[in-house]
């Protein structure tokens, strides 16, 4: 009954602010951004949390590859699953988004970033810290957000690999001063070798194990009237992997993902704005072969926002709602279930204090309500450093495999789960001038609750405990006109509480050093990302030595002509392994030819 007033009242509010719009100059605006910038903005001048936006090419090998300046990514073999970490937390703990929607499977709550082609994303904001106040669930570490932009043109690229990996991508967008349309197809072929190795119990017939992605985004908007701005997008990837799971099969597994959305944004009267977006996701998994199997999940996402600035900043409210499924060859004790939030916040800047808080109540139909708070200040030292503090609580709902997995062998599903409780305080100092910027902070993250398989083996039970302390420090300095070194190190405790032991495949440190050198059309770039220790399992018996894997890319634009880049991964063909039985990627050289007409 709950969820059905507050829905009722969030159509209200985005009805009566239609009717009261207003008509202003018409102008020349950008494209609509608004999930970059309404609950946690892009720019620094509104918010403490530590965000990093990590530009992408389509020329890229692979988007991930870039993301690990910031994060700390496992990748379980060529093509295999790909885990992220995010200040200490699980994959399922953080939030996966592209252009506002929601990515992840429901049965196990993690994002498939191995199912996104290279070239979709233009760009990733990684947002450090926990978020579920402004986003919901899922948001204990961090969100990465995902943002699609398809450049003025006719534009395409096509390169090759070592081993005869290929990637070929196009895409065509136009632009007027009302409007803007775009469509992008990007294919790539990866045969980087075995995923498994003669310790990993499924590893038969040890070949290429080839990977192939195919995906395609389309996105446009435009301005209906001076007031009303609407947008579209579409996105389809998938990836097909290859392995061997017995001595006699040919095993394949495809994974893909999906999304559509509609969003708006609605001028009114005395700096006033509504802002509404509706639409969903779709992952599904297919599993052929030795053990077939079909995991599909879906969930469909709407909200609605109003916003009001001010001269110091601005303050907003309003709701989500969520509706998930799932669909597989796995029959689930339940296959739905729903979500409510609403939300309230406010970023404010004094001119010598950035103020920030959010407040979000969650209505969830299987386990009920849930609150979830955010604060933060700090203040300016001269038009350059900052020195401020956070606070924020946030949770994880339970997956579906954690609440109806159907009981088999004995081992089942568990419908009275509580959500994983995280809690992070963090304190830092930053400085942003001359077109150097440094972060340095302490974070402490706590992770309660936390659902695990108990010690009889026969369901999953909240009986973890997590802390993970930490120092980050990141900075990007220019040496000179054209030298730049950017730099990304964190060091940390990643605990389990209870065992008294370092969470499986966390390093206690973990960074990367880049520097790059840029001339009129040419570009150098260098880059070593280094791991230390870490283990596969909870108890800490089987130990991964450390690893530093060096990168080097390249590029020269001909004038007014294509542009040629070469990229190399793992330079020094460093032998490692991501997780016990699995291969690391091998040393992969790529060459590519870009143009946009």
């Amino acid at each position: 009954m709950k969820s059905g007033r507050m829905l009722m009242l969030g159509l209200i509010v985005n009805q009566a602010g239609l009717a009261l719009a207003n008509d202003v100059p018409k102008t020349v605006l950008p494209e609509l951004t608004i999930y970059g910038g309404n609950r946690i903005p892009m720019t620094r001048e509104l918010t403490n949390l530590r965000i990093n936006t990590v530009k992408l090419k389509v020329e890229d090998n692979d988007w991930k590859t870039v993301l690990q300046e910031q994060v700390q990514i496992n990748e379980l073999g060529p093509g295999g699953p790909v885990s992220l970490f995010m200040r200490g937390s699980n994959s399922n703990q953080a939030l996966f988004m592209i252009d506002g929607i929601k990515m992840y499977s429901a049965t196990n709550g993690a994002p498939n970033f191995a199912a996104i082609a290279p070239g979709l994303l233009s760009s990733v904001d990684v947002i450090q810290g926990g978020a579920s106040a402004a986003f919901g669930s899922n948001a204990v570490g961090g969100v990465i957000r995902g943002n699609i932009d398809i450049p003025k043109g006719i534009m395409f690229s096509a390169g090759g690999g070592s081993r005869f990996s290929e990637r070929a991508a196009s895409s065509l967008g136009i632009r007027g001063d009302s409007y803007y349309a775009g469509v992008r197809v990007v294919q790539d072929i990866i045969r980087q070798g075995s995923a498994t190795n003669s310790s990993n119990p499924f590893a038969f017939n040890p070949d290429n194990d080839p990977r192939k992605r195919l995906g395609i985004v389309a996105k446009a908007g435009g301005w209906i009237t001076p007031d009303f701005q609407v947008e579209a997008t579409a996105l389809g990837s998938e990836v097909k992997t290859s392995f061997d799971a017995s001595p006699v099969t040919t095993d394949m597994n495809n994974q893909s993902i999906a999304l559509a959305n509609v969003r708006g944004i609605y001028s009114l009267p005395r700096d006033f704005s509504v802002m509404a977006t509706y639409g969903g996701s779709v992952d599904r998994s297919t599993v052929r072969g030795a053990f077939p199997a079909v995991f599909n999940s879906h969930s469909l996402q709407a909200s609605v926002q109003l916003e009001k600035k001010l001269k110091i900043g601005r303050i907003f409210t309003g709701m989500d709602h969520e509706i998930q499924g799932v669909d597989s060859t796995t029959k689930f004790t339940s296959t739905s279930r729903s979500n409510v939030a609403g939300f309230l916040g406010t970023q404010l800047d004094t001119g010598q204090h950035v103020v920030e808080g959010m407040f979000r109540h969650d209505e969830n139909s299987q386990f009920g309500d849930y609150n979830t708070y955010s604060l933060s200040l700090s203040r300016k030292l001269g038009d350059s450093w900052r020195v401020g503090a956070l606070t924020s609580s946030s949770f994880k709902a339970p997956t579906f495999n954690d609440l109806y997995f159907p009981t088999l062998f004995g081992f089942g599903g568990n419908p009275n789960l509580k959500p994983e409780r995280g809690r992070m305080h963090e304190a830092f100092v930053s400085y942003d001038g001359g077109g150097a910027s440094y972060r340095f902070g302490y974070f402490m993250n706590t992770i309660k609750d936390a659902i695990v398989i108990n010690s009889m083996f026969s369901q999953v039970e909240n009986i973890s405990q997590a802390r993970i302390d930490g120092f980050e420090v990141s900075g990007t300095q220019p040496l000179d006109k054209n030298w730049t070194i950017r730099t990304n190190m964190t060091f940390q405790d990643p605990r389990n509480q209870q065992l008294n032991t370092i969470l499986p495949r966390r390093s206690r440190m973990f960074g990367t050093v880049a520097m790059r050198y840029a001339a009129g059309n040419f570009m150098v770039e260098g880059i070593a990302r280094g791991e230390g220790a870490r283990y596969d399992d909870n108890e800490n018996l089987h130990k991964l030595p450390a690893m530093i894997i060096v990168g080097f890319s390249a590029s020269y634009k001909l004038q007014q002509g294509p542009t040629l880049r070469v990229q190399i991964d793992n330079l020094l063909d460093k032998k490692y392994q991501p997780a016990v039985g699995f291969n690391g990627i091998p040393r992969t050289v790529w060459a590519s030819i870009s143009h946009t007409f």
